[in-house]
């Protein structure tokens, strides 16, 4: 693997395959939408991209996870919840299941646009639902488990404000691998996506859509709960039901704060933006730069 990455140090589009050797994740099969290269680097780059793929050890590209299946159907078998959630309108997966580099003990993490001033009631009906289908993590249930991690409304979902002051690409990365799984209806969407194409100052043939398949299509269509849950109560209601589950919350993340100082390092909590994990933007970032410099 080494050596094949060696010859690489001249073309423009070995930057581009760092993050995956960081990572020890595989490269995509569609890894040149994210790639720049010249007219004239085509030939080596077809002819390297072939050594790649007969490398027995090397990055994968057309092969699965060998634990893909079983977690494509626990995603599966989660299809009603994904849609009975109240005020989602998309549901993404990522991380180590968007990149194909799942583990023994990966979660299934999700990337969750809301409706505005809808983002608390989000996470904790989604908490909720996923704990009765017994998708989060309890004692013997510590793989294939949810992760409820990221909430975004659908007003605010530029994520350029809470990148890196370097380059951010691990937060770049990130969004490209997005793979929607859950909409209400079938009419495309890409506001995300377009709302973030600063990342083409990273990855310069980035597209502005989703680009990665999961040999899995996304969920259309509400179930009848959750068309009941969103017009049971009046928009007053459910703007107190708010209210209360921020109130909640910050009384849970200030116990958080008191009992580890540094908790609240990652964490970003707002009428915008739910991110509770903690992430490795700034080491990965690091990394990136020392090893293309």
């Amino acid at each position: 693997m080494w050596e094949i990455l060696k010859l690489y140090k001249n073309l423009s589009i070995q930057p581009y395959l760092r993050f995956y050797e960081i990572m020890n994740y595989p490269v995509p099969k569609n890894a040149g939408l994210f790639f720049q290269y010249s007219d004239t680097e085509r030939t080596i780059r077809k002819k390297l991209l072939k050594e790649l793929e007969e490398q027995e050890n090397s990055f994968s590209r057309d092969k699965k996870s060998k634990y893909m299946d079983e977690y494509l159907k626990e995603v599966e078998r989660l299809k009603s919840t994904f849609q009975s959630i109240p005020f989602v309108q998309q549901i993404f997966l990522c991380n180590s299941i968007s990149f194909n580099a799942l583990d023994e003990s990966s979660d299934i993490d999700l990337f969750i646009i809301s409706e505005p001033w809808r983002i608390r009631t989000v996470k904790f009906r989604s908490m909720i639902l996923f704990t009765l289908k017994w998708a989060k993590r309890f004692w013997k249930k510590t793989r294939k488990k949810i992760c409820l991690s990221f909430f975004i409304t659908s007003d605010q979902q530029n994520l350029y404000p809470i990148s890196l002051s370097s380059m951010d690409i691990y937060l770049a990365y990130r969004i490209a691998h997005l793979v929607l799984i859950y909409q209400p209806d079938e009419k495309v969407n890409n506001t995300f996506f377009e709302n973030n194409k600063w990342i083409k100052w990273i990855l310069p043939n980035y597209q502005e859509k989703q680009t990665i398949s999961l040999w899995i299509n996304p969920y259309f269509w509400n179930t009848k709960f959750k068309d009941v849950m969103e017009n049971l109560w009046n928009w007053f209601l459910w703007n107190i039901f708010e209210r209360t589950v921020k109130h909640l919350q910050r009384a849970i993340i200030h116990l958080k704060r008191i009992r580890n100082p540094i908790w609240n390092k990652d964490v970003i909590v707002s009428d915008s933006m739910l991110k509770f994990h903690q992430d490795i933007r700034e080491k990965v970032s690091l990394k990136y730069n020392i090893k293309v410099k």
